[in-house]
């Protein structure tokens, strides 16, 4: 088992699962997030209404009255004053011909509010960061984001801090290929400026990010810089196509992506989610020829409802960082079950099969249990 190895595999670890989204609601006449988020674009902090929906239309079991209450019923949120936070914790495994990883760890801890004022939300979150024991900061303090959020309208907000830059569909799985591999994974979060516009058949998600502040690089962050651009149409209030856009600037570095995707409902049990990124790439430091790559990153995913609250799902991702070196693919078929017996209560199984054609005959095989509890 090399160094290099090790580190990769604890690498893939430590950037898995972020911030509670669940897009098959869009099947359910839940065409944008803000019905039951905080956030326009949906993840972190629950509405009142919500939390209801947890219980009445996502969950097996409601419990009790009261139960999807911030903190399991512990604390009532107030009119200008919202709980919340995450605690997931993993069991995962990776192995191939030469390395074998298991490992057992907390990923995610923290507590989070909102506070309300006129139209505007203060937004925040406190906690420690956690991972595997190699992980350099574990234990210290995070606060994954802080924001201002302003309803300059009924259908029009403004949002400014530190949170994840809207990109493609925001989903809980940040260790997909397509989200992962390009930059859009764990601990992801940067300091941005954001305008989004609701209409009757879709939204406008315009942004434009300027790193981390506070990294202890303070030459490369400060240098790195994108905009954004999101469009989303609803497709008869259970479907949804989007199309988005980015383009960056860093110190080593400059690209432009182009994202498709798609929420589609098949027959009311099923739901379609398909997502692809095309990426250009090029090295600005010795900027050549040679240094320009194009590549290609898609995640598909197609769920059945078995029962309330129990999804299983196929997926397949592929990653191809240079379209004209085919060693750089990776494909990765899998299959997986989602279970939400009560409300704020996640259970998540998957197994996957990572073939990298750069390693011929020599897959990877990964599988996870995570549990998820979204106070």
């Amino acid at each position: 088992m090399t160094q290099n190895k090790v580190h990769f595999i604890l690498l893939s670890l430590l950037t898995l699962f972020k911030v509670s989204a669940f897009p098959e609601n869009v099947t359910k006449g839940y065409a944008n997030c803000m019905a039951c988020h905080v956030a326009p674009n949906g993840g972190g902090i629950l509405t009142d209404y919500g939390r209801s929906l947890s219980a009445e239309l996502m969950s097996t079991w409601k419990v009790k009255k009261g139960f999807e209450d911030p903190y399991y019923g512990l604390v009532k949120n107030r009119e200008n004053l919202l709980f919340g936070g995450d605690l997931r914790t993993i069991q995962v495994h990776s192995e191939n011909d030469q390395v074998k990883v298991s490992k057992e760890f907390v990923m995610q801890n923290n507590l989070e509010f909102a506070a309300k004022y006129m139209n505007a939300f203060i937004v925040g979150s406190v906690g420690r960061q956690e991972g595997p024991k190699e992980t350099p900061t574990k234990g210290d303090f995070l606060s994954e984001k802080h924001y201002l959020l302003w309803s300059t309208s009924e259908d029009t907000t403004l949002r400014a801090g530190k949170f994840r830059q809207h990109f493609g569909i925001n989903h809980s799985n940040h260790t997909r290929l397509n989200k992962q591999s390009l930059g859009f994974g764990s601990n992801s979060e940067t300091y941005n400026l954001e305008f989004m516009k609701f209409y009757e058949w879709g939204e406008v998600n315009i942004s434009t990010s300027n790193g981390d502040f506070f990294d202890d690089d303070k030459e490369l962050s400060s240098s790195k810089k994108n905009y954004a651009f999101n469009f989303t149409h609803y497709l008869g209030g259970q479907s949804r196509l989007g199309v988005s856009y980015l383009m960056e600037r860093s110190a080593q570095f400059k690209r432009k992506m182009t994202n498709l995707n798609a929420i589609f409902s098949l027959g009311g049990q099923s739901v379609l989610t398909h997502e692809i990124t095309y990426e250009e790439k090029q090295n600005v430091v010795q900027s050549s020829f040679e240094d320009k790559t194009k590549g290609l990153y898609g995640d598909h995913n197609i769920s059945y409802k078995v029962f309330k609250g129990g999804r299983s799902y196929l997926l397949f991702e592929h990653a191809q960082t240079n379209l004209s070196d085919n060693n750089t693919l990776i494909t990765a078929p899998g299959v997986g079950f989602q279970f939400l017996p009560i409300p704020h209560v996640e259970l998540q199984i998957e197994y996957q099969r990572r073939k990298r054609n750069g390693l011929k005959g020599n897959p990877e095989h990964r599988s996870f249990a995570v549990l998820h509890l979204y106070h």
